[in-house]
């Protein structure tokens, strides 16, 4: 008597797939969703974004990474420019007083958008036509600190885990009569 057929199982993905619409970056093997930041990313011409008040919230274990991007209008937005910018921390902010006196102070955890991009690409993924995936054009991984991956205009938020080495992350500010200024950190 033959033994009955056992429906076979569909296999499993080689990797994690996001389940809901979102932005998520994978690293490790998992998937992280990636927090979307108010207001709009700066156009790519500018160099520094207006100040960012809110902590990261989402934090990888180490730089090599890539992104799936899982949205209602499908890979079509695989063709748009899509980037990683550099996120820099203000660690100190100088103004002057009355008599012209500068006050140098700590920053007050404030971060800004720059217009340093790293190299990134998009194709669709072979395994659902409603995502598409963003790798690095190189497989340098990204150094400890803050980033955005921009979409369309939006920044999406994460974190690099690790001490900041790299000093474009880090700024100094100072605001004078004839407008505000930054320079990068001497070390970050």
């Amino acid at each position: 008597v033959p033994a009955p057929a056992v429906p076979a199982e569909p296999p499993a993905p080689k990797r994690p797939l996001p389940t809901a619409y979102g932005v998520y970056a994978e690293s490790g093997g998992k998937l992280y969703e990636l927090q979307l930041i108010q207001g709009r990313a700066p156009d790519p011409r500018i160099a520094i974004s207006a100040a960012i008040t809110k902590p990261s919230e989402t934090t990888l274990p180490d730089g090599h990474l890539r992104f799936i991007v899982f949205r209602r209008e499908g890979a079509g937005g695989a063709s748009d420019p899509i980037d990683v910018r550099l996120i820099a921390r203000v660690t100190q902010q100088t103004t002057f007083d009355a008599t012209g006196k500068p006050v140098v102070s700590p920053g007050d955890d404030t971060w800004v958008i720059r217009n340093i991009s790293i190299p990134f690409r998009a194709a669709p993924l072979s395994e659902d036509p409603q995502m598409f995936e963003v790798q690095p054009r190189d497989d340098a991984p990204l150094s400890p600190g803050r980033y955005a991956l921009i979409l369309k205009a939006q920044a999406y938020d994460f974190t690099v885990e690790g001490a900041v080495t790299d000093k474009r992350h880090c700024l100094q500010r100072l605001a004078a009569a004839n407008g505000v200024f930054y320079s990068e950190c001497e070390r970050p």
